[in-house]
């Protein structure tokens, strides 16, 4: 490895000269780089042998090492005829505003190919029998599409919130815009969503949340930055993206949360926080701008209801949540970076524990039991194999035993087509299509 120093002026030719004003040593550094590509280009297995035929069998060793020594040879008379042009000693600047730039210039090692072997868990989980589950889920939701691209659900007849649930779960299968298995069905929900995208920001179809618009509007946000970069026929979602973050940073309220209404005045609680919490997050990997203050805000509500046995309030002053809290919670502190902090650990050991000790009929029995795998499994996820592993294998085991004939799932509302959505998402998180499975 060779360490230089030369001049941030005169930079290579587009025809492999060097400009004018180049150093000495820039021209020791290129004709250095020049000699490692000879030499590397005649090692490799692809490379032209020395008649100029095609590549495939390696040169003789002897051949190999005289062109090793062609190439120093190269590289000391570019360093004898660059001494007398340098002009200055090296590290000098020549004036202006120059600046010297350290570099460090080697070859290139490339290892040769091998056979890696490499487990994965999904693998192991997604096994033939959970394929059918998913591929049935996924064709009740195409075929439970209306006309106008929204899908909805018996208690909400036209839905944001259940249109953007159901579009992640066509992402989560891999489908595109106008690309893949379900791609016409996507773009149409997509659409739908942003053709209800008001002014103010807000995203809400005829039939709302009957407590309020923000989870709606918090999926629908969520749901179109999924997507974002993805539809340029679009050129309107920027702008009703960015419109539609601000309404959610316009309404958090003093203790840092949200809730069912768009309004700051009121207590917050942990689940509707956690929803606008993912299109934030996601609202800065997209790019757009989002003050650290009302993440940290958000965060800091989160922890205040954690309990230290793993469990974690709804809401100040109630009762313990159900475990589809205590996964909210471990969402928000490990997706703000606090990885180690015990209270994801309690959480984790809780949540799995909790599943493991329940039948699927128990399950069945909880209320929104298929709803809530939405929050348990990325919780679940982010705890590692230890905890995913055996909390997905028992989950769809009881998602086998309700599923119904049609493919989809009910709660205890006569609502089939969100839960059918949500087990989708759940069943196909090893796919690794959905950025809120991370690790």
């Amino acid at each position: 490895m060779i360490e230089t120093k030369e001049r941030a002026s005169g930079p290579p030719t587009a025809s492999g000269g060097i400009a004018r004003g180049t150093s000495g040593r820039a021209a020791v550094q290129i004709a250095a780089a020049v000699a490692a590509v000879a030499v590397f280009s005649f090692a490799h297995p692809h490379a032209p042998t020395a008649a100029g035929e095609g590549g495939g069998k390696r040169g003789p060793a002897g051949e190999e090492k005289k062109r090793e020594e062609e190439a120093k040879k190269a590289e000391a008379e570019a360093k004898k005829s660059g001494a007398g042009t340098a002009g200055k000693k090296e590290g000098e600047k020549s004036g202006g505003d120059e600046e010297t730039v350290k570099r460090v210039v080697g070859t290139a090692f490339i290892p040769p190919r091998m056979q890696v072997t490499r487990e994965s868990s999904a693998e192991k989980i997604l096994t033939p029998e959970v394929r059918g589950m998913i591929d049935k889920a996924l064709e009740f939701i195409k075929n439970a599409q209306h006309p106008n691209g929204s899908w909805g659900d018996a208690q909400f007849p036209e839905s944001a919130g259940v249109t953007a649930l159901c579009c992640l779960a066509l992402m989560a299968e891999g489908s595109q815009p106008n690309c893949g298995r379900y791609g016409r069905e996507l773009t149409a929900g997509l659409e739908f969503l942003l053709d209800h995208a008001k002014d103010d920001g807000q995203i809400a179809a005829k039939d709302t949340y009957r407590y309020g618009p923000m989870y709606d509007h918090a999926w629908a946000t969520l749901c179109l930055l999924q997507a974002y970069g993805n539809m340029p026929w679009r050129t309107d979602m920027r702008d009703k993206a960015a419109r539609a973050i601000q309404c959610l940073l316009r309404f958090q309220k003093v203790d840092g949360g949200w809730r069912y209404q768009m309004m700051k005045e009121g207590e917050s609680d942990t689940l509707v926080t956690l929803n606008v919490l993912f299109a934030l997050r996601l609202g800065i990997k997209s790019g757009f701008s989002i003050p650290q203050e009302s993440l940290d805000k958000a965060v800091a509500f989160i922890k205040s209801n954690a309990i230290p046995d793993g469990r974690w309030y709804y809401k100040k002053g109630g009762p313990p949540g159900t475990v589809a809290i205590s996964g909210c919670g471990v969402i928000a502190v490990y997706g703000s970076g606090d990885i180690k902090n015990p209270l994801v650990n309690a959480a984790d050991e809780y949540i799995l524990r909790y599943y493991q000790r329940l039948s699927p009929q128990d399950l069945a029995d909880t209320p929104y039991a298929v709803y809530g795998t939405f929050y348990t499994s990325q919780a679940m996820y982010m705890g590692g194999d230890k905890y995913w592993v055996p909390w997905y294998e028992k989950v769809a085991k009881f998602l086998k035993t309700y599923q119904r004939e049609n493919g989809d799932w009910e709660d205890q509302h006569g609502n089939s087509t969100y839960p059918t959505a949500v087990a989708a998402i759940v069943l196909q998180a090893p796919l690794g299509y959905l950025p809120l499975y991370l690790r």
